[in-house]
């Protein structure tokens, strides 16, 4: 199996062949520098990987020979669903990385009250798709065949409303809660985190989260960043009830 794992947005199957173009392209020849006939590994989010060589390179075309199809399942058996405030610059950039390689299985970017982040209809468009090529490159590195979802970003209250309380345990991140993420449950198998933006969450967010089902804990003496925060809690919820133990 070649260590090198490209995703492609086009259905995959044994025997098929597959052109990756433009940017894409240009990466695998000039970036990763691979030649007619090295293997590769594809996969499309369905769940499997697909052994390929590479048949022929152009300046903005890359062809693909698929030769086989295999069933390898890296997903945890814990699924997370991070609600994840919005964050300026690169740190949304590293939320979506990390929650993707530590194996969350959607992502819902927030707006709240103390969010700086403003996105009219165009931008958020464009954000969402951004984010989601960064999912999918992050799956690429650390071996997921199925790529998280991605929402298009919405007001917290707006979420709550529209999502009813499920079977899901539901957490809201908050300093000096008294709980800890370890009382959490004796087992679990499906969580919704609640994780604020640079400013934290308003009074009266935690009243209508609380409201809403969420139970507040806390995460040690320490006040984290909020990519920070997001990363502690998805390995700390992984390593208590998912695969890192």
């Amino acid at each position: 199996m070649s260590d090198t794992r490209l995703y492609t947005d086009a259905p995959l199957a044994a025997g098929k062949s597959v052109e990756i173009r433009d940017d894409r392209a240009r990466y695998v020849g000039r970036v990763l520098r691979l030649r007619p006939d090295d293997p590769v590994t594809l996969f499309d989010g369905s769940g499997a990987e697909y052994p390929a060589t590479i048949a022929s390179l152009r300046k903005d075309v890359v062809t693909l020979n698929v030769t086989d199809c295999l069933r390898v399942d890296r997903e945890s058996p814990l699924r997370v669903r991070l609600l994840q405030g919005l964050s300026r610059g690169e740190r949304m950039d590293f939320v979506v990385q990390k929650a993707t390689e530590l194996g969350v299985a959607r992502i819902t970017p927030l707006f709240t009250e103390y969010c700086v982040v403003k996105l009219d209809e165009k931008r958020a468009r464009k954000k969402t798709a951004h984010w989601r090529g960064v999912a999918a490159s992050a799956c690429e590195q650390c071996g997921r065949n199925v790529i998280p979802d991605i929402d298009s970003p919405i007001g917290l209250r707006n979420w709550l409303g529209d999502n009813p309380q499920d079977d899901s345990r539901r957490i809201i991140l908050q300093p000096g809660a008294d709980a800890s993420i370890g009382a959490v449950d004796e087992a679990l198998d499906a969580v919704t985190v609640l994780v604020g933006p640079e400013g934290g969450f308003s009074h009266a967010e935690y009243e209508v989260a609380a409201d809403c089902g969420f139970r507040a804990v806390g995460f040690g003496p320490r006040i984290l960043r909020t990519e920070t925060a997001a990363v502690a809690i998805l390995t700390a919820l992984q390593t208590l009830y998912g695969d890192l133990a």
